[in-house]
């Protein structure tokens, strides 16, 4: 066997046999913050200085499970919204009846930043993941979560079964954008951006494609598509029907180890990993390699941060929702390919 042949073989079997691991660890240096405990209340008394979240869900919920919520199945007719909030060791959960009165309880009245995570992740860690962005950027955040995690698949079946699980959510997020923008017509000064990493990006494209969006209005500042794991292939056709948002940004790095598995299991290019023209013309693109290398959640690394402060501020001008200066030369190179910029 030729050792190309050989390699994908042992690659294929790894990819199959390995079982789905849910990791609770993170890079923000807190680890009092990795919280798995649950518990329903049905009031909470919220200072501006806890650590809140506010969840909309679409997964089913499970009385029996400790988590709270199902791993599997998805509420074909609405979603729940949730405040979470921390109270070392336990995140206390409470039902709200709207989007709106969360944000009212939470006080969110400047900015607020929608968070899609990606694959791999149960209730608990889609909680803690929206968390360590509210405390490394300083930003209120709204977790749009999906079950993306089977603990005991491997990662090809659940990778499948979590894409499976985005596109049955598209109409449901169709329904929290225009929650929004109701939102935003009462207040006009509420600064939003949506976030989605990896696969969480996949909802977003199934929307635009089915054209569920259409008739929504400006809602968001800034569009961030980071290391995103759909098919980069004709990718132009469906990103050019967004009109939701000020500017996207989309983030790119051909040696994502991630992204480079996705491509793998799925025979396609991904967009957050190897970038092909045509391009869209209402994106920016950022390509990370030079600074990411092999990293996939670089959105919150931060031993990378340390390392290279302009990543961290890029990430800082993105969620807080203001101008990103790509002509900044300090900061970003124009490529020649014309495939956007890279970062410095």
């Amino acid at each position: 066997m030729k050792s190309g042949k050989l390699i994908s073989t042992i690659l294929f079997v790894t990819f199959t046999t390995l079982q789905y691991t849910s990791f609770s660890q993170t890079y923000f240096p807190y680890d009092k913050y990795n919280g798995t405990n649950l518990k329903w209340t049905e009031a909470l008394q919220l200072k501006t200085s806890d650590t809140t979240i506010i969840m909309v869900t679409v997964r089913d919920k499970v009385a029996s499970s400790q988590k709270l919520f199902s791993d599997k199945s998805i509420r074909p007719d609405q979603y729940t919204t949730l405040i979470c909030l921390w109270k070392n060791p336990d995140w206390y959960i409470m039902e709200v009846p709207s989007l709106e009165v969360a944000l009212q309880k939470s006080g969110c009245t400047k900015e607020v930043v929608t968070f899609i995570h990606g694959d791999g992740k149960d209730f608990p860690l889609a909680i803690n993941r929206a968390a360590d962005i509210k405390l490394l950027f300083d930003i209120p955040v709204i977790a749009f979560d999906v079950p993306s995690l089977l603990p005991t698949s491997n990662k090809i079946k659940n990778f499948y079964n979590s894409k499976h699980n985005y596109k049955e959510s598209s109409s449901l997020f169709t329904e929290y954008v225009k929650a929004l923008g109701k939102i935003k017509e009462h207040q006009p000064n509420l600064s939003l951006v949506l976030h989605m990493h990896s696969l969480g990006n996949y909802v977003y494209m199934e929307s635009l494609k089915k054209n569920r969006l259409d008739k929504c209005p400006l809602i968001f500042e800034t569009i961030l598509m980071n290391a995103a794991a759909v098919k980069q292939k004709r990718h132009k056709g469906w990103l050019e029907k967004s009109h939701i948002q000020k500017n996207i940004y989309i983030t790119y790095n051909k040696t994502d180890h991630t992204l480079n598995g996705a491509h793998f299991i799925t025979f396609r290019k991904q967009l957050g990993e190897r970038l092909k023209k045509p391009l869209a013309s209402n994106g920016h693109y950022i390509n990370f390699q030079t600074i990411a290398h092999k990293e996939h959640n670089y959105y919150r690394n931060t031993e990378l941060f340390r390392i290279h402060p302009n990543l961290k501020l890029f990430y800082i001008d993105i969620l807080h929702g203001r101008h990103v200066p790509l002509e900044d030369e300090s900061r970003f190179s124009k490529r020649k390919d014309g495939k956007g910029f890279d970062i410095r």
